[in-house]
């Protein structure tokens, strides 16, 4: 059996006059800027659809809810074109009546209408409703957030009903990790993402977050009390506090060429000045020990041997237009912060320091997203410190930095020992692609990584000629016990007398 298809492809019908008439409400000129179809472009029903939705689309930003927008095409003989009309009736603005929020059982009912970026009697705007969406899902507090328009005995007003899914926002967990930097390690933790310090006997339902959270393994044992609330007092300011322990030891492939122990706390402030902009101060206090140096250590190491007091006070600045904070597609992610300790707030050790990062995301294709991360710090010391203590200097190279290269291995080391000294500047930038492979369950990644870090803030500004770069893959898989990350990077650069040859960084963690 032969089947054979026979086409007559006919003319080729063209896009001719396009009209726009009725009760508009805004100028023609603004309208047709929202048209990509074009006089003499072939004539494609799916692109004029995507007109005549983006026209419906400014109207309903603009709060005119009601609007009719119809298209009308006739083919025109003469010039052999189609030409289309587009009629609007505008009618008149829809203002917000009553606000409801429904489904959230736990949460109290202030802690969504405060993301709210509506308000009664305003008129309806879509960029709001969708930034009110936004920071409601961002609470991490909620798996599906619906809203509706709900009509009134007034045709201008409707009222809006938010209805909120409420997803598990307290966890016990404990179990076990392994990375390859720390090697094994068991946890233990009590969370509580929507804690209510006041709200006996559930502690629920009040916005704050409470982390009780103790670490023991192969190279490390973090002890921590945390405690945040972003509305103190129904105030729009965040207060909060936490208490730590932290042991990081000389292990394997950490990086740490000795032994070191913070203790200590701070309290913090944050306050948020616009959708995108939040500042911030925060005073911190600790004991840092240091011990267990190579016995081959240099003077310059070994110097640091002892315990010291530390006093900080830091401000913070941060720039977020990210739409989503969990897994971005789009936006930007700025943070910047200037840090004093000593001077006039005590301690044994006087320096300054400032570090800043941005990040912007992007939608390549449809679900495949770019991320590209730059970061730089410096750190001086002053006053009665002639050098800036080890445990505050900048570190690169591993995991989290340049991949590629070894734990801390980027950057200045001692000569007698070969540990890792860090230096008083650092500068990475990072290039990841993440595309999907298996839903929403499986991804990898390709990256590209580059960076230094100096002995002298000042010789950062020497050229490029320093600078350490690494590539590679890897795959991120979401698991029930919680993320899963491989990567394999390759060195670019030599560095020192280190094997030129790949690195893997595997970790598992348990998910928030």
């Amino acid at each position: 059996m032969y089947l054979i298809v026979v086409i007559n492809e006919g003319i080729e019908y063209l896009m001719g006059d396009i009209a726009i008439k009725g009760e508009l409400a805004f100028p023609e000129e603004e309208l047709r800027a929202k048209l990509k179809m074009k006089n003499g472009d072939a004539f494609d029903y799916g692109k004029i659809k995507e007109d005549l939705e983006a026209v419906r689309t400014f109207y309903y930003n603009k709060g005119y809810m009601n609007a009719e927008v119809n298209l009308q095409h006739k083919y025109n003989s003469s010039a052999g074109k189609m030409d289309l009309e587009y009629y609007i009736v505008a009618r008149d603005e829809v203002y917000v009546g009553r606000i409801n929020v429904i489904g959230n059982i736990k949460t109290k009912d202030k802690v969504i209408r405060r993301e709210l970026r509506v308000y009664p009697g305003e008129k309806y705007e879509g960029a709001t409703l969708k930034r009110s969406k936004e920071r409601i899902y961002d609470l991490g507090f909620f798996e599906d957030v619906y809203f509706e328009t709900i009509p009134t005995d007034d045709v201008n007003v409707k009222d809006l009903n938010v209805t909120v899914k409420e997803t598990k926002t307290g966890e016990f967990s404990f179990g076990g990790g392994y990375s390859s930097v720390d090697s094994f390690l068991g946890f233990v933790q009590i969370r509580q993402r929507n804690f209510d310090i006041t709200n006996f006997p559930t502690f629920t339902g009040g916005g704050q977050d409470l982390t009780i959270r103790g670490e023991v393994g192969a190279a490390r044992t973090n002890y921590l009390l945390s405690w945040v609330d972003p509305w103190i007092f129904d105030y729009p300011l965040l207060f909060g506090f936490d208490v730590y322990r932290r042991e990081q030891n000389r292990f394997g492939q950490s990086g740490y060429g000795y032994d070191e122990t913070r203790t200590g706390g701070s309290l913090q402030l944050g306050k948020e000045l616009t959708e995108e902009i939040t500042v911030g101060a925060v005073y911190n206090v600790e004991e840092v020990k240091i011990s267990n140096i190579p016995s081959n250590a240099t003077e310059d190491l070994k110097k640091e041997l002892g315990t010291n007091w530390i006093s900080r006070i830091t401000g913070n600045f941060r720039y977020d237009t990210r739409d989503n904070r969990y897994s971005p597609t789009k936006g930007w992610l700025s943070t910047m912060s200037i840090e004093n300790a000593g001077g006039f707030i005590g301690g044994d050790k006087d320096f300054v320091k400032g570090y800043s990062s941005t990040a912007v995301y992007h939608s390549i294709v449809k679900n495949v997203v770019i991320e590209i991360k730059g970061r730089s710090g410096m750190v001086e010391s002053y006053a009665d410190s002639d050098s800036v203590p080890i445990y505050e200097r900048f570190f690169a190279g591993g995991a989290t930095t340049i991949r590629g290269y070894r734990q801390r291995g980027v950057g200045p080391r001692d000569r007698g020992s070969n540990v890792a000294l860090g230096g008083e500047a650092m500068v990475i930038g990072n290039a990841e692609v993440v595309f999907p492979i298996f839903k929403k369950v499986i991804k990898g990644a390709v990256f590209y990584d580059v960076g230094n870090v100096w002995a002298n803030s000042t010789d950062m500004f020497e050229g490029f000629d320093g600078y350490k770069q690494g590539t590679g893959i890897g795959v991120r898989v979401k698991t029930p016990i919680g993320p899963v990350k491989l990567d394999w990077g390759y060195p670019l650069s030599e560095n020192y007398n280190d094997k030129k040859e790949g690195q893997f960084y595997f970790s598992v963690s348990h998910g928030f």
